[in-house]
This record gives C-alpha cells, sequence and structure tokens, in this order.
C-alpha cells in the first residue's frame, strides 16, 4: 500500500530545498504527498537550530505529535536538521513516540532509513558527519520545478564565529563540483525554472580546497541559455572579494541584490564574536558594492543583546544601520546556543533592554525602507 508522506519545515533556504530533496527522494520510492500532517502515515519534520525558539517549537510540535502515535503506532514520527543533528541520541531518548532522528549528512538514506523503521519497527539514529575531503556529490533530483529554486552548492561552515551553532550541526565546509552544480541548474531550467539561487552557509569561500570559485560558477550559470537570474546566499564580509563584488556590475543575469550579516557595529563585539572583520572593513565592502552596482538592494542579519553589549556598542550598530540604509533586515535578540563559545561568555544582557534595542533597531531599518519603498510607487518591473 502507498504510504502517505508530510514534512513540515522550519528555519532556513537550506532546510526549505532539503526538504523538497527528501520528498522527491521518497516519492521516487513510492510515497504520497499529503497536504494534511495529521493524516500523514510518516511525518517528517525538517528542523531549525540556529535559535533557542526554533528548536522549543519543534519539541512543541513532538509533544502535540504524541497522541497521534498512540491512536495510530504505525505512524511514523522523524526528525532532520539542525536539531537532530545536535541532539542525535538524547532526542530519541527524550521523546519516546520519536522513531528516526537523522542528521543533514543523512539525507540522502532518508528512503531506506524510514523504510527500516517501518519494516523491522527499529528506532534509529543516523548523526554521523560526513568527514572525508572538501568536496561531495549530491545530485538534484527534479522532479517538478518552480519559476525560483533554491540550490544548495555547499554545506558547513569552517568560521565558528562564536555565537553560532552552524559548524556544531553542519560540519565543515564541502562544496559540490561546477559540473554537477551546472548540470542541475540546467535540469530546472529544463523544467521551466527562470531564477535559481545557490546556498551555502558561507558561500562566499565556496570550493574551497578543490581549486574552484564561487566567481566561476556564476560565470557558468550565466551562461546557461533559459536561465534568467541569479542569486546567492548568505555572504560572509571578510571573505567577499573583489571578484565577486565586481561581478555586480559585469554579470548580466546576477541580480542586483546582496545579503550581507553585519551582525553587531561596534568592533569590540565582533571581536568578541569572532566575526573577522571590523565595521570599517564592512563599510568599505559597501562602498565597493555600490560603486560596482550603484542600484544594489543591500540586506543585512543584525543581532541585539550579544553578551556585554553596552550602549555604547548598541549605537555603532545603529550607526552603521543609518549609514548603509539597507533594503531589509532580519534582526534578532542574541539567543545563547549549547556548545558555543558565547554561551559561556557570562555578561547576559537583560530580557528588556533587548527588546528595547531590538525595538529601535527595527525603527530605523523600517523608516528606511518605508522612505525607498516610496520611490516605487507608480512604476512596473518585470518579475
Amino acid at each position: 500500500m502507498q504510504r502517505s508522506l508530510h514534512i513540515k519545515t522550519f528555519g532556513c533556504q537550506m532546510n526549505v530545498y532539503d526538504s523538497d530533496r527528501m520528498q522527491s527522494i521518497l516519492m521516487n520510492k513510492g510515497f504520497r504527498s499529503e497536504p494534511e500532517l495529521r493524516k500523514a502515515d510518516v511525518i517528517l519534520i525538517n528542523t531549525c537550530s540556529i535559535r533557542d525558539k526554533s528548536e522549543q517549537k519543534v519539541l512543541s510540535l513532538l509533544g502535540e505529535l504524541k497522541g497521534l502515535k498512540q491512536k495510530d503506532p504505525k505512524k511514523v514520527i522523524a526528525i532532520s536538521g539542525c536539531v537532530g543533528q545536535r541532539m542525535g541520541r538524547t532526542l530519541l531518548q527524550r521523546v519516546p513516540h520519536l522513531d528516526l532522528v537523522l542528521g543533514p549528512d543523512a539525507i540522502d538514506r532518508v528512503g531506506e532509513l524510514i523504510n527500516d523503521v517501518v519494516e523491522r519497527g527499529e528506532r534509529l539514529v543516523e548523526a554521523k558527519f560526513d568527514v572525508e575531503g572538501r568536496s561531495y556529490s549530491q545530485p538534484c533530483v527534479v522532479q517538478k520545478a518552480k519559476p525560483s529554486e533554491f540550490l544548495t552548492i555547499m554545506k558547513g561552515c569552517d568560521h565558528f564565529c562564536t555565537y553560532c551553532i552552524v559548524p556544531f550541526v553542519r560540519g565543515r565546509e564541502k562544496s559540490r563540483s561546477i559540473e554537477e552544480i551546472i548540470t542541475d541548474v540546467k535540469n530546472l531550467v529544463a523544467k521551466g525554472t527562470k531564477e535559481v539561487t545557490f546556498l551555502g552557509q558561507n558561500i562566499n569561500t565556496y570550493g574551497k580546497g578543490t581549486g574552484q570559485k564561487l566567481s566561476q560558477l556564476i560565470e557558468a550559470a550565466n551562461e546557461v541559455s533559459g536561465l534568467e537570474r541569479i542569486r546567492y546566499v548568505t555572504s560572509h564580509p571578510r571573505d567577499l572579494g573583489e571578484d565577486l563584488i565586481a561581478q555586480f556590475g559585469t554579470v548580466e543575469k546576477l541580480c542586483p541584490a546582496l545579503h550581507l550579516p553585519f551582525q553587531a557595529g561596534s568592533n569590540r563585539i565582533l571581536k568578541a564574536m569572532s566575526r573577522l572583520y571590523t565595521q570599517e572593513l564592512y563599510l568599505s565592502k559597501i562602498e565597493l558594492l555600490r560603486k560596482a552596482r550603484p542600484d544594489i538592494a543591500l540586506s543585512t542579519d543584525v543581532i541585539v543583546g550579544f553578551p556585554g553589549e553596552t550602549e555604547e556598542d548598541f549605537e555603532q550598530t545603529l550607526k552603521v544601520l543609518r549609514e548603509v540604509k539597507f533594503s531589509s533586515a532580519f534582526m534578532f535578540k542574541y539567543s545563547p546556543r549549547p556548545g558555543t563559545k558565547a554561551a559561556e561568555l557570562g555578561e547576559e544582557i537583560p530580557e528588556s533592554v533587548k527588546e528595547e534595542r531590538l525595538a529601535r533597531a527595527q525603527r530605523v531599518v523600517y523608516s528606511q525602507i518605508e522612505i525607498e519603498n516610496k520611490k516605487y510607487e507608480g512604476k512596473r518591473f518585470r518579475f
């Protein structure tokens, strides 16, 4: 009998891509998609661990699913993604009605792992990292394609920012080959895709240790017939080289948009975060980007209330926000993550202060966005 599948996705674009990939793998094995979570034979929750609130949402959902499993013991409940990687067997022990825990590097085995749970009645954990070399292969399984698609080109991160759990749940940097990625792009375009967004935790260092570079991939994608637009996320200010900056003024299909997180404006806080750049370096990159492409739309990430952040430190964050005038910004209160260095720093900022600073940062950004958006009233654009 054909089993039904529902995948619930939390988190970033890479998780969206991973969920699409797992769905394609499982549908190729005979599963059918079920839009209603509670009616599915297999419930797969693809998780995010970047902030504590994300993890709490996952654990809350697992609690809600306990009754479903009691009513139908044959129902399979699985966790994938960063929470699965971070908690592993602990999660299986903590949630008795959970059947399967798998990390991001086990995505290609999702079919056989679920089959083992179904056929053998086993509760399984597969959360080991792929530790061989700097390259990996993961051809896209294309069943159908949307006009705009995400495409993961690398995984992991080597930077170890003190607040960030990504290196612990996604491992060290590994990249797919340009040849394999371009084959995926052509397959997507053949099924109707017009825009592709390349994904990587620190995408500027794509190809590390392989002899290939992101700028080379952008050039190759620009030559794909039928592809109209190219984007990529997420960039790191230190690793955004002049070759990549220049491409915004020279590569026809590269959209004039870049997400460039600065996280904090204070050099003291940036050092505590181990971000490996200064406010001055960040602003110099912004100047070069706008020289290469004056109409470029810039977005960013900001963390307020990092341990030890003073009012003077926060004023430097507001300074950057006012000076750059971002087209959009993702702004968050600092959230300590177990296992990161920042979680051990102490000097925790009171929640009320975090909330007040976040509100001030939001007012600056939202007022700028409103002014910018009014410039486009009455104009028509092709999307």
